[in-house]
């Protein structure tokens, strides 16, 4: 999935991620995942709370949508969709916990590609010296 270079269009969605991630950080710092923020209003909480359950219902939904017609009973993407959806059925708030993990690592993923390697930078720099 080869996204374009980020661009004005995609910076309120990174940032909005971005925020999320903090969030999470300073939660976690203080040992407890799940104790609300102390600056939020509780109406802004339960409306985070009720976006994130019906983002992550709604994502797993368009995820079965794409489900290959013809797929094996081996298919790896048929197996993590029908994992995914036993998740949800057994308990849908550790699903929405796994999504935001998944969420965070494709974040940091799609961050890593678009910082040049300094590897990269040193390699080309000694073979524009060597010219």
């Amino acid at each position: 999935m080869a996204e374009a270079a980020a661009g004005p269009a995609d910076s309120p969605r990174t940032l909005a991620e971005l925020n999320a991630y903090i969030r999470r950080l300073r939660a976690a710092r203080r040992g407890d995942a799940d104790a609300p923020d102390p600056d939020e209003l509780a109406s802004a909480r339960r409306f985070r709370e009720a976006w994130d359950r019906h983002r992550t219902m709604d994502q797993l939904q368009q995820a079965v949508a794409r489900t290959p017609a013809n797929a094996g009973p081996l298919n790896s993407h048929a197996l993590v969709l029908r994992a995914l959806e036993r998740m949800g059925e057994l308990s849908p708030d550790y699903l929405r916990r796994f999504m935001a993990q998944v969420e965070t690592l494709q974040w940091l993923e799609r961050a890593a590609e678009q910082v040049p390697r300094a590897a990269e930078a040193k390699k080309a720099a000694r073979g524009r010296r060597k010219k």
